[in-house]
């Protein structure tokens, strides 16, 4: 039997997490067990939206988790969180889907789904954005040209050679988090490429790449790239 969750983390994202959770269709929410929202110390009405959406009296309301963060510990630092969540709950397999509606909620759990559908044995699956198939027509340029250097520096540097090496948009077996450290890893953004680069070292571990389309976010975002890119 499988059991699969959804992990959304959330900062200051009060209007776009709305379209991001009534986006999921019934099948997704049939499919799923549990979605799992963690709120890292937004100083918005993020919160209080994630709230009055579970104490709605719907399909997504009954299955929404809230986690609230006491202080603010990064987009790395809630991914920690989550993923012992989902360890320490017997998940079988969980994806994370971002909260600023840069990907259309309903669109990527569908993917990510149906690809598991098809390879039942997947370890790891990627939604990638620089893949055929892909649609990043309205992604900043800038930021598009940045992944490509980055990924092809991974490649130079660690030999994994990744087509989206930043790829934040994924699918686990949860197993495999058993022998990763990744509570070692950084708190801040760069969590995921330094993720990724370790699941690339595991042997043998049976990956999966499907197709992400992607926009700009609707949110500010609190990132600063220059800090990001050193």
């Amino acid at each position: 039997m499988t059991k699969i969750g959804i992990f959304i983390p959330c900062y200051n994202v009060q209007n776009a997490i709305q379209e991001v959770l009534h986006s999921f269709s019934d099948e997704v929410l049939d499919a799923v067990n549990q979605i799992v929202t963690i709120d890292n110390c937004s100083t918005d009405d993020t919160l209080k939206t994630l709230e009055r959406i579970q104490s709605g009296d719907t399909k997504i309301g009954q299955c929404l988790m809230i986690i609230k963060n006491l202080e603010n510990y990064g987009l790395g630092g809630s991914q920690k969180i989550a993923y012992r969540y989902f360890l320490d709950n017997d998940f079988t397999h969980f994806m994370i889907i971002h909260g600023d509606n840069q990907g259309n909620g309903n669109e990527i759990a569908t993917n990510f789904l149906d690809a598991f559908k098809k390879n039942p044995g997947a370890d790891f699956i990627i939604s990638s954005r620089f893949i055929t198939n892909s649609n990043i027509s309205q992604y900043n340029l800038l930021r598009t040209l940045g992944n490509h250097f980055f990924n092809l520096l991974t490649h130079l540097l660690t030999g994994n050679k990744m087509s989206d090496s930043g790829a934040g948009i994924l699918f686990y077996r949860t197993e495999i988090l058993n022998s990763l450290p990744f509570d070692n890893l950084t708190n801040a953004a760069q969590f995921n490429p330094q993720l990724n680069i370790l699941i690339h070292n595991i042997p043998n571990l049976n990956i999966v790449e499907i197709p992400l389309n992607w926009v700009d976010s609707e949110e500010d975002s609190s990132l600063s790239n220059l800090n990001y890119c050193i």
